[in-house]
Formats: C-alpha cells, sequence, structure tokens
C-alpha cells in the first residue's frame, strides 16, 4: 500500500487545564482521518486508535503503507510509522536504496498532518526515493495525554535513532525537520553521523523551549507549568501544550549557546524558514547557520511565507532544498581502492 497523496488538515492538539487536580480533562485530536480521544481525568483507552482502525503490525523493513508498528524491543512505547520504499530494482540483497528521505513533523503533528509531509512523499514516489516519518512518542496513539506530559527532546531523538536503525538499516538518511524536527534533526546529526547524510530545516526552532517560551512567559504561567504539569501557551497563531518536561529537558538540548562553529555537524544543510513566522524569528535560521561547523550551509527566506509554509509554493522550496542535499551528500566507499 502506497502512501496517500492526500493532504490532511493539521494536528487539533487540545488540552484543558484547570487549577486544581484532576490538571487535565480532554485530549483530542484528528489528523489524516484518525480520530483518537481521551476523556476525562488522565483515563485514557488502552487501545491503539479509534474508529475501528486496525494497525498493520511489522517490524519487517520494506513494508510500505500507512500505520505500521516497529515493537521496540526495549520495553519502551511502540513506534508508529509511515514508510514508502523506493522500488524492488533498488533493493539488493536486503539492500535499500541509498536516497532516503525521513520527514519529521512538528512539535503537536502526526505524520500524515501537513501539505509539506504530502509534498515531500509524493517527491520520493516520483524520484523512485524511500519515504519514512515516525510519530513522536506522545503525539498519537496509546494513552496520548498521559505520554504527552513525559514526551521530550531527548526521547524523539533516542526514538528516531532506533526507528532509523530498523525502519533503514545500513543507510544513511537525509532528515527533513519541521519546527521541533529540525532540533532533533540536529541534535540526532550530532550524536548519529552515521545515520545521517544531511538536513532540512523547515521553520527550525531549536532551544525554543528557552528562548521562545520559557523567557517570554509571566511567573504566573511559569510557576503554574512547574507546579501543575503543563498550562496552555500561546504561541504565534496557535495554543501549544507546554510542559514541564519538555522545559527541563530542553535545558538538556540547547544547542546555540556555544557561538560560531560549535555545532558539530558536517553534511549538507539547509535551512528553510518564513518571514513571517510568528513562532520562530528569521533571525534563528541565521544563528543556527553559523553556529553549525560544516561549510555547507545555507539559509533560505521566504517572503509571504508563515510558520505552516504549506502553500504550494512553499513546499515547492523545501522539496528543491531537499534535492539540494541530495546532490551535495556524498557517500564514500571505504572498500574502494580508490578510497585510500
Amino acid at each position: 500500500m502506497k502512501l496517500s497523496r492526500h493532504h490532511s488538515l493539521p494536528l487539533l492538539f487540545v488540552l484543558s487545564v484547570l487549577r486544581a487536580p484532576p490538571l487535565v480533562t480532554s485530549l483530542a485530536f484528528q489528523n489524516a482521518g484518525r480520530c483518537f480521544s481521551s476523556p476525562t481525568a488522565l483515563r485514557m483507552s488502552s487501545g491503539t486508535g479509534g474508529d475501528g482502525i486496525r494497525l498493520r503490525k511489522s517490524s519487517v523493513e520494506g513494508i510500505d503503507g500507512y500505520e505500521l508498528v516497529l515493537p521496540n524491543a526495549e520495553g519502551r512505547s511502540n513506534i508508529y510509522y509511515d514508510a514508502s520504499y523506493a522500488s524492488a530494482s533498488d533493493k539488493m540483497d536486503g539492500e535499500f536504496t541509498k536516497d532516503v528521505i525521513v520527514y519529521l513533523p512538528g512539535l503537536t503533528r502526526t505524520t500524515g498532518g501537513s501539505a509539506k509531509a504530502g509534498a515531500i512523499a509524493s517527491y520520493c514516489e516520483k524520484k523512485g526515493l524511500t519515504f519514512l516519518s515516525a510519530d513522536y512518542y506522545g503525539v498519537a496513539r496509546a494513552d496520548p495525554l498521559k505520554d504527552f506530559l513525559e514526551a521530550s527532546i531527548s526521547r524523539w531523538v533516542e526514538d528516531y535513532v532506533y526507528f532509523l536503525e530498523r525502519a533503514n538499516p545500513g543507510k544513511r538518511a537525509v532528515l527533513v525537520g519541521s519546527g521541533v524536527g529540525g532540533w532533533v534533526s540536529i541534535i540526532l546529526a550530532m550524536k548519529r553521523p552515521d545515520l545521517v547524510r544531511g538536513i532540512v530545516g523547515v521553520g527550525a526552532d531549536p532551544d525554543f523551549t528557552e528562548d521562545l517560551i520559557w523567557n517570554t512567559l509571566s511567573k504566573a504561567d511559569q510557576d503554574g507549568i512547574m507546579s501543575e504539569g503543563f498550562r496552555n501557551i500561546k504561541w504565534g497563531n496557535e495554543v501549544y501544550p507546554i510542559t514541564r518536561t519538555l522545559i527541563e529537558d530542553g535545558r538538556e538540548n540547547l544547542v546555540l549557546r556555544g557561538g560560531t562553529r560549535s555545532i558539530d555537524i558536517d553534511c549538507p544543510v539547509r535551512l528553510v524558514h518564513a518571514m513571517y513566522d510568528k513562532e520562530v524569528p528569521y533571525s534563528t535560521p541565521f544563528r543556527l547557520a553559523d553556529a553549525i561547523k560544516g561549510r555547507d550551509v545555507s539559509v533560505t527566506i521566504i517572503k509571504g511565507a508563515e510558520h505552516m509554509m504549506e502553500r504550494a509554493e512553499d513546499t515547492a522550496k523545501i522539496v528543491h532544498a531537499v534535492e539540494q542535499v541530495l546532490e551535495n551528500a556524498w557517500e564514500y566507499d571505504l572498500t574502494s581502492p580508490a578510497s585510500g
């Protein structure tokens, strides 16, 4: 089953806060035709979804389709992902094509939650490339409310490492990170450069928890997050659930504090950003570009675009950035005599 080109509405992620326990009364979101809901006060469904959805369970690499499940053998939660692998002619003896594109969604989005993901999946299908994308822990399926309160940048990086090692064995991928996905991509490339051929940051927001959220909050909201576990915070045009775990873990993963050439990444990086982004100022990609050690880094600012960057002209520039990274990401064959 190939990925659909249908572009669904963005994830609607709603948390209701009371001033006294219970903290949360509901969590509901719709995305890509899927609807998961959680009723009152942390009484969540123990299933993996709703509305009669059946998940295809597979830990076998090379299985195409939506809502695949990668059981986590380390005793953690399953990883739910979408995959469209390159044609059989690009696979030899179990090896996959080297041209693998991985889309990392925004903070409360799922794999099928944006025109960006759809455009990249369509591009991969047209060019015969492998497309992969996994939901973040806590954002969808199986007790999403409880899990999101425990979700963190560190956890998402760890899960994506686990995912890439198994869904994309032996190959390095181009990571296309939207919003927080850009932050996750940067950390992943620093920790595991063997898994990353290049990065495309789309409205990337490294250090947003501290610089763009915490430092702008009132004392009442700061105290509320720390004492109650989270608060709904208006950020740009949307309201996001900002948790204590996310704030505290974000402080352990700040990447823009070291200055010029302090981020040890040498792969090609393309940063695409909206001029009228109300969540992440367009000074952020320039700070990030300056901090990255490698020289093959460029920034594209799209005039007229806003944070989501889902207009046709926006997604075309994102796809073009992916093409640039593919063209500039060299693969070295260490078994070749010419390699030295």
